[in-house]
């Protein structure tokens, strides 16, 4: 559905939260306005995801505008043990609060956060689908440079307290709530027999195998895939729910993963556009912080794909409800996951 084409009213029922109202909306924008229609976006493993679509009286003759924002909220209960597992929504709240208007990257504008007081969290953000549509669209190149932007302008800096380990333990708790027998035959019908990641995998813990050449730490995004970048503002980061500090390669592997198994990338392909991060995230490297090299690199991103390789797992285990498009993804990053593997491992022999 276009922005241009409005949505029939939807009428509340028990999947739309009870505080969406005019009175709601009216508060949270600071000026009266009039909902017209709710429309679901996602309801995902983390959160339900929701354009509000509302009007506000013109000046002078100038009709109604019809205009929209984002509304993120508890996720419904089929999957709301995972979300209350790793409490993304929650720590996108305080990203919002504390540290979007720290970073030099683009993100969007919120509105208005839930306030502590409140049992669950929700966020009120701009809407960037009208900008995207207006902008030139994002490519390989252009999210790279957005990811290398990210790292070298935060790398050292301790900006939260929250690290990779701390996702590594939350991912832990998940993987020992599951039952060892059904991770087991999900990796044995995805992946080749061989699998180079099996071994750790099915050692029924995520663990980071060797020291890393470039542990950071820089912020990291912990979900930099194409769901999660809009063209808006010439690049555009959202959907905050996994940040904390490590290695830049934890990001760079789960860009390679979740965002080009389509792509069927040659080695040729993977070496330019690693070689393209490396040429951005180095240009402003200075002399406080070493040059990353793409041996180094490559190696860190080898080391860390069986941990980036546990979330299309995650997603799998627990997707039962969504829809059958979302099985077909993760399958294809899972199996891309041991391709890379296979790939990257040739540059590091």
């Amino acid at each position: 559905m276009g922005l241009d084409q409005k949505p029939n009213r939807v009428e509340p029922v028990f999947t739309h939260p009870a505080r969406l109202t005019d009175e709601f909306l009216s508060a949270q924008l600071g000026r009266p306005v009039t909902l017209t229609a709710v429309e679901p976006l996602t309801d995902g493993h983390m959160a339900q995801v929701l354009r509000l679509w509302f009007t506000a009286e013109g000046e002078g003759q100038d009709p109604v505008q019809a205009e929209t924002v984002i509304y993120k909220g508890a996720a419904l209960s089929k999957t709301r043990d995972i979300a209350t597992r790793f409490k993304s929504l929650e720590r996108e709240a305080a990203f919002y609060r504390a540290l979007a208007p720290k970073l030099p990257i683009a993100t969007p504008h919120c509105w208005s956060i839930a306030p502590s007081s409140e049992v669950e969290p929700w966020i009120l953000l701009e809407d960037l689908a009208p900008k995207a549509v207006l902008a030139p669209p994002l490519t390989m190149d252009s999210a790279l440079t957005l990811l290398a932007s990210l790292h070298h302008k935060t790398r050292g800096d301790a900006l939260v307290r929250i690290n990779l380990s701390n996702n590594i333990n939350d991912l832990n708790g998940f993987i020992q709530s599951q039952d060892p027998i059904m991770i087991e035959r999900l990796l044995s019908v995805t992946l080749p027999e061989n699998a180079s990641l099996l071994p750790p995998m099915l050692s029924g813990r995520a663990t980071i195998q060797s020291d890393l050449h470039y542990p950071g730490p820089v912020l990291c995004h912990g979900d930099f895939r194409w769901d999660n970048l809009s063209a808006a503002k010439t690049g555009c980061l959202l959907d905050w729910g996994d940040y904390c500090m490590g290695p830049p390669a934890y990001d760079l592997g789960y860009f390679l993963a979740t965002s080009t198994p389509d792509r069927d990338p040659t080695e040729v392909n993977l070496i330019t556009w690693i070689d393209h991060y490396l040429e951005a995230v180095n240009a402003a490297a200075g002399d406080a912080h070493p040059t990353l090299t793409r041996a180094g690199l490559i190696q860190d991103v080898l080391c860390l794909l069986p941990i980036i390789a546990w979330t299309p797992v995650m997603m799998l285990l627990t997707a039962v409800e969504l829809p059958r498009t979302k099985h077909t993804y993760w399958k294809a990053v899972l199996t891309h996951c041991e391709t890379l593997s296979v790939q990257l491992s040739r540059f590091s022999a």
